[in-house]
C-alpha cells in the first residue's frame, strides 16, 4: 500500500480525568525531572487508549508497564498493552518539536509506536503517526507513517497471540481449566487423575510412569541428589528437569500432563487455556484446548485438544478438529468417532511469528480461531 507523503494527524481532547491520572502518578516520582516524564508519558497512553477504544480496539491499560508502580519508576515506559497482541508505546513529542525521544529499553518487545503531541496547556493532543519498529534514539516526525498502518498491522497481527501466554498473558475468552470447571462442573474430561492409562494421585505412582517413561536411567548418577525421590515437591522438580532437557516430543507431552494433573498452575507448563464452545457448536458442549511449550532449539510445540464437557463421556460422532495454515489449507486433522473418544487432538511445532487456524466442525457449525506464534 502506498501511503501520502504528507501526515494527517488526529486531534483528542486530554480530560482532566487523565491529568488528575497523569499528575497522580508524577506525584510518586523522586525529582522534578522524573515526575515530568511520567507526567507526559502518562497522558501520551491515555490519548492512544480512549484513541482505539473508539475503534474498537480491545486495550488493557492496567497490565501495560506504565500502570506499574515499579514499571514507571524504575523505567521511562509509556506502553499500552494491545489485549491479545502485545505493548504498543506511545511517545511523547510536545508543540513545536520534530524529534521524538526513543530511550534504548523500550526497543524491543514491542508491537509497534505512535507519536503523540501535547500541547503547552496539556488540553490537547494529536496523533502524529506510526512505526512498527524503532532502532535509534530519536525519530524525525517526518520519519512517521500514516495511522493507517497501524490499523492495518493491528489486522495482520490479530488472533491469539500464542507466545504471551508464556508470559501469563491471555484474552477473556480463554480460561484455565479451573475456571471453566468452576462455571461448568468439577467432573469434566480433562481433570482426570490417569495419564496414558496410569493412575498418579501419589507421589510412588507418579516415580512408576516417570520411571516406564525412561527405563535405562539411573538416577542416582545422572540427577542431582534433590531430584532423587523422597518428597511430591521433588517430583515436580524432577518433572519440570526432564521437561527442559527431554527432546522427544511424545515424551515432554506426558510429562507436561503429569505436571497438569498433579500441579494445575506450575509456571513452567501454565501456558495452557481453555475455550468453551457449547453455545458455539451446534448445541453441543464441547471445549476446545490449546496449550503451548517453548522447546530447546527455541521453536514450540503445540498441542490442540477438543472435550465433551458436562454429563457426556465421549465426543459427538464426526466432529472434525483441523490445523490449518494460515491462507486456509489443512495440515493436521482428526475426527472423533461413534462413543469412542472421550477427547480428540493434534501435535506440531511451529516457528515463531508463524500464524496457523484452528477449526473445529460439527455437521454444518464451523468454529476458526487464528493464532500466532
Amino acid at each position: 500500500m502506498n501511503y501520502p507523503t504528507e501526515q494527517q494527524s488526529i486531534s483528542i481532547p486530554i480530560s482532566a480525568k487523565f491529568r488528575d491520572t497523569a499528575l497522580q502518578f508524577a506525584q510518586e516520582q523522586p525529582n522534578p525531572e522524573k515526575a515530568k516524564q511520567v507526567y507526559l508519558n502518562t497522558l501520551a497512553v491515555q490519548v492512544i487508549n480512549n484513541y482505539l477504544q473508539l475503534l474498537d480496539i480491545s486495550t488493557t491499560i492496567e497490565a501495560s508497564y506504565s500502570w506499574d508502580y515499579w514499571g514507571r519508576m524504575g523505567a521511562d515506559v509509556a506502553d499500552l498493552l494491545l489485549t491479545g497482541i502485545g505493548h504498543l508505546e506511545c511517545r511523547y513529542i510536545r508543540t513545536g518539536d520534530h524529534i521524538c525521544h526513543i530511550p534504548p529499553e523500550v526497543w524491543h518487545h514491542r508491537f509497534g509506536y505512535v507519536v503523540v503531541e501535547i500541547n503547552q496547556t496539556c488540553q490537547e493532543a494529536q496523533i502524529r503517526g506510526f512505526l512498527p519498529a524503532v532502532t535509534t534514539t530519536e525519530i524525525n516526525i517526518e520519519q512517521l507513517q500514516p495511522l493507517e498502518l497501524l490499523i492495518e498491522h493491528y489486522h495482520q497481527f490479530s488472533g491469539v497471540q500464542l507466545r504471551q501466554w508464556l508470559e501469563g498473558i491471555y484474552t477473556s475468552q480463554w480460561q484455565s481449566i479451573e475456571e471453566l470447571a468452576l462455571k461448568k462442573s468439577p467432573q469434566l474430561a480433562f481433570r482426570s487423575s490417569k495419564v496414558r492409562g496410569f493412575e498418579i494421585d501419589t507421589s510412588k505412582k507418579v516415580w512408576q510412569v516417570i520411571e516406564q517413561l525412561y527405563p535405562q536411567r539411573s538416577w542416582g548418577k545422572i540427577l542431582p541428589s534433590k531430584l532423587l525421590q523422597n518428597s511430591d515437591v521433588e517430583v515436580n522438580d524432577l518433572l519440570v528437569h526432564l521437561l527442559q532437557t527431554t527432546d522427544d516430543e511424545e515424551t515432554r507431552w506426558t510429562l507436561a500432563e503429569i505436571l497438569w494433573t498433579i500441579t494445575p498452575n506450575h509456571p513452567v507448563i501454565a501456558a495452557r487455556r481453555v475455550m468453551d464452545l457449547g453455545m458455539q457448536l451446534a448445541g453441543k458442549s464441547v471445549a476446545l484446548m490449546v496449550a503451548i511449550l517453548p522447546k530447546i532449539d527455541k521453536t514450540f510445540a503445540v498441542l490442540l485438544r477438543v472435550y465433551p464437557m458436562g454429563n457426556q463421556i465421549y465426543l459427538p460422532t464426526d466432529l472434525r478438529l483441523s490445523g490449518l495454515y494460515e491462507n486456509g489449507q489443512p495440515f493436521l486433522e482428526v475426527q472423533a468417532r461413534e462413543k469412542q473418544d472421550n477427547y480428540i487432538q493434534l501435535k506440531f511445532c511451529a516457528e515463531l511469528s508463524e500464524k496457523f487456524q484452528i477449526r473445529v466442525t460439527l455437521n454444518n457449525a464451523v468454529i476458526t480461531e487464528k493464532f500466532v506464534i
